[in-house]
């Protein structure tokens, strides 16, 4: 299992897909499939970031979901079992192995045609696959749905013990494609039970710096930046050397970061520079407001403003707050509707409101963000602290 507490820092490793690519893999080709064509090529790359230092090597699965895999007549178990067995012998007992799982490739309800269910079970076949294959931890990257990720923290959280770093890719405007606000990652991973959160991909480490800055401050989880090498030229090449980007890489200790890698440009060179500019450093002591906050994909509210709880049985809007009442003896189903029939509509912060706790796991689940909850509390208890919901 993942320990946290091992090491002032530890490192991942950079990127696969591109050097897998110098190998030899076709453009357009899986890289997953060759854990099972051709692990020796996997291992090798692999085996190399192990040499370089990496503490954590993630399994070349990206992606790897029974949708994806279906043309090539092969199941997420039998490519994940054979990538955990591949990553675990480029280790040689040096670095852990991560399971790495990467979006869907599809927008989520009600952007696209993908239900939250569907997406749920896709990663709990790949996490349970990992699991069973004897991966360490698992890695969910590359997201830019919160949605998405929630589905997938789930799915890691309910169904194996493995531990799971949550990381979304964020683009300049500070947000991710979908909307996700860098806060918003950083209150609902934490809320979930995520071992870790932060960013990969996207771009260069200085220009990620203000975005880890408000995910570092926003909840006290340990933070993880796995940058690109920069953009690509017209070729496909990346221009930053390794030492620029571990220059780059080294205002991030400030930050309280605790997991440091790489991502698409990346190379065991990389991980070399990063560890050898990091020697000279020791972990930031980070204040984060330690405020109860409720939040939406986009937005923020602290607990302690929201105000009185209007008395009402319809859905009402006050303070930048959406109240939603679920009915007495609401289904857990109907709950999950109502709560996405209002996200639909609006992206305000929700708080819950129950009078006799039904429909609560339902609601909470399908809330993207952190919700407040009001009820008879020895009944929304235990149902608030599954989904890390705020009891107002």
């Amino acid at each position: 299992m993942l320990d946290l507490t091992s090491k002032d820092f530890i490192f991942f490793d950079g990127a696969q897909g591109t050097m897998l690519q110098g190998y030899g893999l076709e453009p357009g080709r899986r890289p997953d499939i060759l854990n099972l064509l051709a692990p020796e090529y996997v291992e090798n790359m692999q085996r190399l970031y192990a040499d370089a230092g990496s503490d954590l090597i993630c399994t070349d699965t990206f992606g790897c979901n029974r949708r994806a895999l279906r043309p090539e007549g092969k199941s997420p178990e039998e490519v994940i079992s054979a990538a955990v067995a591949v990553t675990k012998r480029a280790c040689g007992g040096k670095a852990g192995t991560v399971l790495d799982m990467g979006p869907i490739g599809e927008f989520l309800e009600p952007g696209g045609d993908l239900t939250f269910d569907d997406a749920y079970d896709m990663f709990r076949e790949q996490a349970v696959a990992g699991w069973k294959a004897g991966a360490d931890a698992v890695l969910a990257e590359t997201m830019s749905q919160l949605q998405e990720l929630r589905a997938a923290i789930l799915a890691v959280r309910e169904n194996t013990p493995l531990p799971v770093i949550a990381l979304m890719t964020f683009t300049e405007s500070g947000s991710t494609y979908a909307g996700c606000a860098p806060e918003c990652l950083a209150l609902t991973a934490k809320a979930l039970g995520a071992a870790a959160t932060g960013i990969n991909c996207s771009l260069p480490p200085d220009r990620l710096y203000s975005i880890a800055e408000r995910i570092a401050s926003a909840a006290d989880i340990p933070l993880c930046v796995k940058p690109n090498a920069g953009m690509p030229d017209d070729d496909g090449s990346y221009r930053i050397t390794p030492e620029e980007f571990a220059e780059k890489m080294a205002p991030f200790a400030a930050l309280g970061v605790k997991l440091a890698g790489g991502c698409c440009g990346t190379t065991p060179d990389f991980i070399r520079a990063i560890r050898k500019v990091y020697a000279g450093l020791t972990p930031a002591a980070v204040k984060r407001d330690g405020s109860l906050r409720i939040c939406s994909q986009s937005r923020v509210k602290r607990a302690d403003e929201i105000g009185p709880i209007p008395d009402t049985r319809e859905m009402t809007e006050k303070s930048g707050v959406l109240f939603l009442p679920l009915p007495d003896g609401c289904p857990d189903g109907e709950a999950f509707s109502l709560v996405s029939a209002a996200q639909e509509d609006s992206d305000l912060p929700m708080c819950i409101l129950t009078r006799d706790g039904s429909g609560l796991d339902g609601a909470l689940r399908a809330f993207c963000g952190v919700a407040g909850v009001r009820g008879p509390e020895d009944r929304i208890r235990d149902t608030a602290a599954k989904y890390g919901a705020v009891l107002i």
